[in-house]
């Protein structure tokens, strides 16, 4: 059973790892917070429509999250089967303590959900998005898919030292898509194929679970993992 997208965090001890002493361990933690975010409210919003869509809820089922250790000889964290919420307030979090303090790669696993959750969210779910259109009529778009998504620094550069967003841009996610019945094929192969390009990791440089004005650069875009 999966464990759902609550505010709750999951820690665990990288045992892949030689060389820190458990208390040196015990004083690194890396972070990473999952959200929602909007980066052109006119095509598609949180809450209320801005001119396009109005998103209400959205929801990432992920079989597992890797977290890939620059050193050769170290194992990658994986953390276990969890649905996220993207729009709950606060985010949903991940915090992991390691003698790790370097990572050069985050892969996240999209799968179906293997059971229920709650919100109404059915078991083979793995992606769903739901609000209103500009004129006020609801939508609810959903997938079945699978799709591995790797972010690695394209400056070559690691991560972990600092909190952690793993953002999903509602508004690059929706673009274009054509909500009326008769389009609906359509709509899921874009629904699905687009959630790439809306997905990317940012520091979380002041750690308050949110993507301020000065932190809109990624550190690294989704890629199809290899």
């Amino acid at each position: 059973m999966m464990a759902w997208a609550v505010p709750v965090l999951l820690s665990a001890l990288c045992l892949g790892c030689s060389g820190p002493t458990a208390e040196d361990a015990a004083g690194q933690e890396l972070t990473l917070s999952v959200v929602g975010l909007a980066s052109a409210p006119d095509v598609a919003a949180i809450g209320e429509a801005r001119g396009g869509l109005g998103v209400s809820r959205a929801f990432v089922s992920v079989s597992a999250l890797h977290l890939v250790p620059c050193v050769a000889d170290a194992s990658p964290i994986v953390l276990a089967p969890r649905g996220y919420d993207l729009l709950s307030l606060p985010p949903p979090s991940e915090g992991v303590t390691t003698a790790v303090s370097e990572f050069c790669s985050l892969q996240v696993d999209v799968a179906p959900l293997s059971d229920d959750a709650p919100g109404g969210i059915a078991a083979g779910t793995s992606l769903q998005v739901a609000g209103l259109d500009a004129d006020g009529v609801a939508f609810n778009l959903s997938s079945q898919s699978s799709a591995s998504l790797s972010f690695e620094p394209v400056d070559g550069s690691s991560f972990g030292d600092q909190p952690l967003l793993l953002g999903f841009d509602l508004s690059v996610w929706l673009a274009g898509l054509p909500l009326p019945v008769e389009m609906a094929d359509m709509s899921a192969q874009l629904f699905d194929a687009q959630l790439l390009d809306g997905a990317a990791l940012y520091v979380d440089a002041n750690g308050n679970q949110a993507l301020d004005e000065a932190e809109q650069t990624p550190i690294a875009v989704a890629v199809p993992a290899r």
